[in-house]
């Protein structure tokens, strides 16, 4: 069993905090919250509990804040475990069917979102995950390069779903389909796979985390390349085709957004842009 199985917390778990669990993801699941989502609420909160003295149940607002406002953790990873623990304990203190008396996060500081901004992996770092990676962690960059798959995307990609013309993303970002044109990078790692998910763990479909976490992994431990992941990788897909393109429809379609707001964090200038820039303003004080 791994430590982010999420039976790995469940069996040390209180009996009473599995049900509440368990009735608070049945409740996201007659709101039609994706499967995706229901995983990982399921795992934040395992992994919560198992860091928790008495439980889920019986903790306080100081013990959660010092597991939720730790060094380690980066803003937006921050900013997800901050809005499952306000959605968790909102709905655990609803007065209409409530499983606690008190709401411990009401005590909490207000998480933000990390303001968007593009960070893409350069591209030597590129080349060097490209030529020294090996499966399934070049297949799952090559996907993220050159058809900018995210990891759940990654996670649900069947062999059956791509052939040499197109790539289809059955069910992407909020469970909206798009279809890509296959990249020759990308053919050639998927064609030759069986049919079924692309990316396995013992035999059985990846989930996101998994694909996301054991290629972050791979990267530090295998490459020495600390702090890379994949979403690094499909960032550099969106700077590269708004820099050399310059059209931010094509941008947006290449990358899957909904909504153009999410594509403008690859229109901002860089810093050699604003050096050129300034250098090209006329002198007129001699």
């Amino acid at each position: 069993m791994t430590k982010s199985s999420p039976a790995a917390y469940t069996s040390v778990m209180k009996p009473e905090d599995q049900a509440m669990i368990d009735a608070y993801l049945e409740h996201l699941r007659r709101a039609q919250r994706t499967d995706e989502t229901l995983r990982g609420r399921r795992e934040i909160l395992c992994r919560l509990n198992s860091k928790l003295t008495y439980g889920l149940g019986e903790t306080d607002d100081e013990e959660l804040a010092a597991w939720l406002y730790r060094d380690d953790l980066k803003q937006n990873t921050k900013f997800t475990y901050y809005m499952c623990l306000r959605s968790f304990y909102g709905w655990a203190t609803d007065p209409r069917d409530p499983w606690l008396t008190h709401d411990p996060t009401d005590g909490l500081e207000p998480v933000t979102a990390p303001k968007g901004i593009a960070r893409p992996v350069t591209d030597e770092q590129l080349r060097r995950i490209l030529t020294e990676s090996a499966e399934p962690y070049l297949t799952y960059a090559k996907l993220a390069a050159y058809s900018g798959l995210r990891c759940i995307e990654i996670s649900r990609l069947d062999r059956e779903h791509v052939t040499e013309q197109q790539l289809i993303v059955v069910k992407g970002k909020g469970g909206r389909p798009r279809v890509h044109d296959t990249d020759p990078y990308v053919w050639a790692a998927i064609e030759g796979l069986p049919r079924g998910p692309v990316a396995l763990v013992d035999g059985r479909r990846a989930t996101a985390f998994e694909v996301s976490a054991h290629t972050a992994l791979y990267f530090r431990r295998k490459l020495k390349l600390p702090g890379v992941g994949l979403h690094m990788l499909r960032h550099w897909l969106g700077v590269n085709i708004q820099e050399r393109y310059k059209d931010i429809r094509v941008t947006q379609e290449a990358l899957g957004h909904a909504s153009i707001s999410s594509t403008q964090i690859y229109t901002r200038a860089t810093a050699e842009q604003l050096r050129q820039a300034r250098a090209m303003l006329p002198r007129l004080a001699g």
